[in-house]
């Protein structure tokens, strides 16, 4: 009885000890990777939509859109879509005064190396440029109105 409380004593010692640096770790690493993201949220806020200033806006939203931004006369939307071969994926939307499709930008995805990989190449991103988000969005590989995604493999 007595080794068996010295063990368990030494484990929960250890544990502790663990346990007390991965949260020192964590609080001096996430206001870094905190600043990081941001610094590459307006990095993408840029790619999706040019505009001179970017303002969150509170609207009442889809469960799927997790933040609005205004940029001038159109708006950036940052949507989680769950259901991806690999799990959820973020991307950045922006979208004109006349619904038009003004660049897309992958934030986070966990897609496989082959198709889903795709929407990290140009010809995909540019591919969005232009759709009309009041129409019906079609993609095929010869192209047509409001077709603009064609797979390029």
């Amino acid at each position: 009885m007595n080794n068996s409380l010295k063990l368990g004593f030494k484990l929960l010692l250890i544990t502790s000890v663990t346990a007390l640096a991965l949260a020192f770790t964590n609080s001096k690493t996430q206001p870094i990777i905190e600043a990081r993201q941001q610094e590459e949220l307006k990095q993408a806020l840029s790619v999706v939509y040019e505009a001179d200033n970017y303002e969150e806006v509170d609207v009442e939203k889809p469960d799927t859109v997790e933040a609005v931004y205004k940029a001038d006369d159109g708006y950036v939307f940052q949507i989680l879509s769950p259901g991806g071969y690999g799990g959820d994926i973020e991307y950045l939307i922006g979208v004109d005064k006349d619904h038009n499709i003004t660049g897309f930008a992958p934030l986070n995805h966990s897609e496989s190396a082959g198709f889903g990989q795709q929407m990290e190449e140009d010809f995909f991103k540019e591919g969005m440029v232009g759709v009309n988000m009041d129409k019906e969005v079609k993609a095929s590989e010869a192209g047509g109105e409001n077709e603009k995604i064609k797979n390029q493999r």
